[in-house]
C-alpha cells in the first residue's frame, strides 16, 4: 500500500482548523476528539495527490465537500462545549 494515499477530507479540516484559528481555542486532546467527531461524520475521499482530486472533482463538488466540511465541524465543536472532558 502507498503510504501517500490520505482521506481529502482530512486535509479539508486541517485547512479549516488552522483558518479559523482553532488550534489557539482548543487543547491538544480536545483537538484530537475534535478532528475525530469531524471525521467520522465525513465520508472517505482517498487520493494519492492533491491533483487527483482537482482533475477528477468539480467545483460543484468541492464546494460541497467544504459545505460538509463546515457542518461536521460546526456539530463537533457544540458536541465538545456541551461535553467538557473530565480526564
Amino acid at each position: 500500500m502507498d503510504a501517500e494515499i490520505r482521506n481529502y477530507y482530512e486535509i479539508l479540516l486541517d485547512q479549516t482548523v488552522t483558518e479559523r484559528k482553532l488550534r489557539e481555542k482548543f487543547d491538544d486532546d480536545q483537538l484530537a476528539d475534535l478532528f475525530c467527531l469531524t471525521l467520522n461524520q465525513l465520508p472517505c475521499r482517498y487520493i494519492r495527490h492533491r491533483v487527483d482530486l482537482n482533475a477528477y472533482a468539480s467545483m460543484d463538488e468541492l464546494i460541497a465537500m467544504q459545505k460538509n466540511v463546515d457542518e461536521a465541524l460546526k456539530r463537533a465543536q457544540e458536541y465538545i462545549g456541551n461535553h467538557p472532558r473530565k480526564d
